[in-house]
């Protein structure tokens, strides 16, 4: 704690949790409604088509870089956010073309902040390969489109940074310190009159 309080009066970044979302371990489940896969939510983007999978890509002949996959076999579009609805980063991700999807189709990444675009990351679709997100910045919100082609796509292998609190405002520090300076005041006040 005393590490994080040094840092975020250095002016360095906060702590942060590092996570990376696979899809290990299913069969095939399909999912008309959003799902949580450590502490972040991923689903359809409201008002696209609400249908993914989480599966097994060894039995359906898909693209694979391991055996579980998130599959977005339909023209529609994929969110992530953390479930409390922090700021994070996108580290990196790994994406395929899927059903419909020849290679050399095109897909974006586009971050949110409070509702405003950071960034966008381009690229080609084709067998897996990792792609960075650092370019997209602090996010609390991202969508995976891959519909360039009007078909799917796979995603594994998300790598994420939860940020743990927020660095203060120069006027918040100043509020602060103003607040620990009355209470050494009364404090000292304090030890003097009872000596």
């Amino acid at each position: 704690m005393a590490a994080a309080a040094a840092a975020m009066v250095c002016g360095l970044s906060a702590p942060a949790s590092a996570a990376v979302l696979t899809f290990e371990g299913q069969a095939n489940t399909i999912y008309n409604a959003p799902i949580v896969r450590l502490d972040f939510e991923i689903g359809n983007v409201p008002g696209d088509e609400q249908h993914f999978h989480e599966i097994d890509s060894t039995q359906f002949g898909l693209a694979s870089n391991g055996t579980g996959v998130l599959l977005n076999d339909r023209d529609s579009r994929i969110f992530l956010r953390a479930f409390d609805l922090s700021d994070f980063f996108l580290t990196s991700f790994d994406i395929a073309a899927a059903f419909g999807n020849s290679p050399g189709t095109s897909f974006s990444v586009t971050g949110f902040l409070n509702g405003v675009q950071t960034g966008q990351v381009n690229g080609s679709l084709g067998q897996f390969a990792t792609f960075s997100g650092a370019s997209l910045g602090t996010v609390d919100y991202v969508v995976f489109d891959g519909s360039g082609g009007g078909g799917g796509f796979e995603l594994d292998n998300i790598a994420v940074n939860e940020s743990i609190g927020a660095i203060p405002e120069p006027s918040t520090w100043a509020m602060m310190l103003l607040g620990f300076g009355a209470m050494g005041a009364m404090i000292r006040r304090r030890s003097a009159v009872t000596a």
